[in-house]
């Protein structure tokens, strides 16, 4: 499944297959059960939907706080083995739920399930940096973002398999399998032993800046040009979450489209971001990580008044092709955001502190996941359009945020180079920038 590109990093940097293929066994299975969370869920424990999801949103609150624990240990003990410990909890969190019975067990083993989430985005993200730099940590996150979704997308198929098969006991062979997949994924980690730790300060000198000392939390939280693009950061993640919490609403409660619609609009945003992710990161490999990314957030924007455009036209094949074009046009907003949002935080996070400033930054997805879907339908159920006029003003102010903060970065950060090259001086930078 790899790319020819993925293999050459590979080679250049140990553990990149290995990282890569725990991906792609950890969404394989995640894929089996994300599309279906709620009735997974409901299936496998026998609890009432409701009890479900008022579990789930408490195991997901609960699991906001293994994001900043996450970077802690990341920093103290290596991304390598606070990464195989989220793939067990989530594995073991998997083989118990078929013994839940009750609401208090549910909350306990989603909660489980949920710490090994959220721990896991800032320990995956961390050891993607550790194991390439310089352009080859732009295209191992295009990689990894690659190798997920083509998991995300053959679980899904395998998912509905297993149902159209099996039937109802089709939820429980789910549960055992995603149990596996985890269990394999921490086994291909803990096969190719963990990267060499980086030492303290080494990106600092590649940009020129003075080292500081480690400083934890306390020195996240006082660096201001990173927490401006995690505020930016925010509302790109929130634009993520369009496609699954906004759109079946909008295309189905709003427009009164087929929820068939939302099969073919899901697979063609499958398909476009397996295919389209190293193409596009091919072309965005001679511009600046923050031109790149304030880039991919006007073309979300754009992807916003497209769906409310879509609200005013005529019933029927109009609307379907409408929903289609904005489709496409938010996807490559998805596609041209992912690697160079990525690179960027990882490169401007100091070694010795890379932890928990992705953790930082990671946390936006968490927060995402509990303001859209409340957020979302309270816009959409004021005011149809009022979603869009709202969502895309906000994207176009974080852009700005973004290209403000160009000269504010360190330039090793904001350039992508070859790994261990020298950060090149800001009027280099500006020339290669327009060449």
């Amino acid at each position: 499944m790899q790319s020819v590109t993925s293999r050459k990093l590979a080679r250049r940097r140990p553990g990149g297959t290995a990282y890569l293929a725990a991906l792609f066994v950890d969404a394989l299975g995640s894929g089996l059960y994300l599309p279906l969370t709620l009735v997974f869920i409901h299936e496998v424990t026998g609890l009432s939907v409701t009890r479900v999801g008022l579990g789930v949103t408490a195991a997901a609150t609960v699991g906001l706080v293994a994001n900043p624990l996450a970077g802690v240990l990341v920093d103290r003990f290596g991304s390598h083995p606070v990464l195989i410990g989220t793939y067990l909890l989530r594995a073991l969190g998997f083989a118990l739920y078929p013994l839940v019975g009750s609401f208090p067990a549910l909350i306990a083993v989603a909660a489980l399930i949920a710490v090994g989430d959220r721990a896991y985005y800032p320990a995956a993200s961390s050891h993607a940096a550790a194991i390439a730099s310089g352009a080859d940590r732009d295209r191992l996150y295009a990689c990894v973002a690659m190798a997920r979704n083509i998991g995300f997308g053959l679980g899904g198929l395998l998912s509905a398999a297993a149902l159209s098969v099996v039937g109802d006991h089709g939820f429980a062979v789910m549960a055992v399998v995603d149990a596996v997949s985890f269990v394999g994924a921490a086994g291909c980690l803990a096969m190719a032993g963990p990267p060499p730790r980086p030492r303290p300060h080494t990106e600092l000198r590649r940009s020129g800046a003075e080292p500081q000392q480690h400083g934890g939390y306390r020195r996240v939280l006082s660096d201001r040009p990173f927490l401006s693009l995690v505020g930016a950061e925010q509302v790109f993640t929130l634009a993520h979450s369009v496609l699954p919490v906004a759109l079946p609403l909008y295309s189905v409660v709003v427009l009164g489209t087929s929820p068939a619609v939302l099969g073919v609009l899901y697979t063609l945003n499958t398909v476009l971001l397996v295919v389209g992710q190293l193409p596009v990161r091919r072309l965005q490999a001679g511009a600046r990580r923050t031109h790149a990314l304030a880039l991919g957030g006007a073309v979300f924007a754009v992807s916003c008044g497209a769906y409310a455009a879509v609200g005013y036209l005529p019933h029927g094949g109009w609307q379907l092709t409408g929903l289609v074009a904005a489709t496409v046009v938010y996807t490559t907003g998805e596609l041209m955001h992912t690697a160079p949002s990525s690179a960027l935080a990882a490169a401007i996070a100091p070694a010795a502190v890379r932890g928990r400033y992705l953790a930082v930054y990671q946390l936006t997805w968490g927060v995402s996941a509990i303001l859209a879907p409340a957020g979302f339908s309270a816009l959409l159920d004021t005011a149809a359009p009022l979603l869009w006029i709202v969502l895309g003003p906000m994207l176009v102010i974080a852009c700005a945020m973004v290209l403000n903060l160009s000269r504010r970065l360190p330039a090793a950060s904001v350039f992508p180079q070859s790994a261990g090259t020298a950060a090149p001086l800001p009027a280099e930078a500006d020339q290669a920038a327009t060449s």
